[in-house]
């Protein structure tokens, strides 16, 4: 909806008093009057009868009162609908930064992926928002997505052939790390993939054991055995965590927590194979066998 704007064809201020506006409507008069305008008269006669309607709806004050009103709620609209513009403008070029990193990250172009993902949450922060997968597609959509990026994550963490730093490295591991439990998180609480629950828990063996490692040890992001646990994994799986983490521990001297963890692992594998050596070591023999 349309309403001429009286107060721009009056050449005045919205909160012009009645002297200004009956001043502003004589000066535009005579400049209209198609009389002084025999050169132009159509355009004269238009612009007169603008100048007299203005004139005839701000000269009386409930005239006015009602103008302003319709106005403002025009003027509203205007704005919400330009805000609305933007917003939508805003979020289809996010779907096609989307759907590039989407498929940059299934030609397995993970660089890309990654840079694209890091510069769509870079955005959003310096906006003051956290930004979110799910509010640009469906839940199932937002789980596989994550999937995929944390599995970017996981192979420029590990890859040989990346140039980044030890530290960036770590960053990336620990990124995929929390992509994969957030994934088990959320399938907990409303299971959607299934058949890629495996997987993740099998990658986040790896990562959990890389933390183990000489490598990737960091006594101030040491994974907990907890975190172990909250995979449900079976008791052999389990064990057979237990002992690789204990191994590493006496890789490293620290054979107080070697034992430990050792003890950990018979007690849910009695019969744990590959153990001889590092029970010897530990000279544990009581329990192998």
């Amino acid at each position: 909806m349309r309403i001429p704007d009286y107060y721009q064809i009056l050449e005045i201020k919205r909160d012009a008093t009645a002297r200004e506006i009956k001043i502003a409507f004589r000066k535009l008069a005579k400049r209209y009057h198609p009389d002084k305008n025999p050169e132009r008269t159509a355009f004269a006669e238009k612009m007169f009868r603008e100048v007299c309607n203005a004139y005839n709806t701000l000269h009386d004050k409930q005239q006015k009162s009602d103008y302003d009103r319709a106005l403002q709620t025009i003027e509203r609209q205007q704005k919400s609908h330009a805000v609305y513009l933007n917003r939508l403008n805003k979020l289809n070029q996010t779907y096609a930064k989307l759907e590039l990193l989407l498929h940059a990250l299934l030609h397995h172009k993970y660089e890309t992926g990654i840079s694209m993902y890091e510069q769509l949450q870079h955005h959003s922060q310096e906006r003051g928002k956290e930004w979110r997968i799910d509010d640009f597609l469906s839940y199932e959509e937002s789980r596989d997505c994550e999937f995929l990026i944390a599995e970017a994550y996981q192979k420029l963490g590990f890859s040989n052939g990346d140039q980044s730093s030890v530290l960036d490295r770590h960053r990336k591991i620990e990124q995929a790390r929390l992509l994969y439990e957030s994934l088990l998180s959320a399938e907990s609480q409303r299971p959607c993939f299934k058949h890629f629950i495996r997987e993740v828990k099998e990658r986040l063996k790896f990562i959990y054991l890389y933390h183990f490692t000489v490598e990737g040890y960091d006594q101030a992001c040491q994974i907990p055995l907890a975190k172990i646990r909250e995979l449900k994994l079976s008791k052999r799986e389990t064990a057979w965590m237990y002992k690789k983490i204990a191994e590493f521990y006496v890789e490293i001297d620290r054979f107080r927590e070697a034992r430990t963890v050792l003890k950990m692992a018979f007690e849910l594998q009695p019969r744990l194979t590959g153990a001889k050596k590092i029970c010897k070591i530990l000279n544990m023999g009581s329990l192998f066998g």
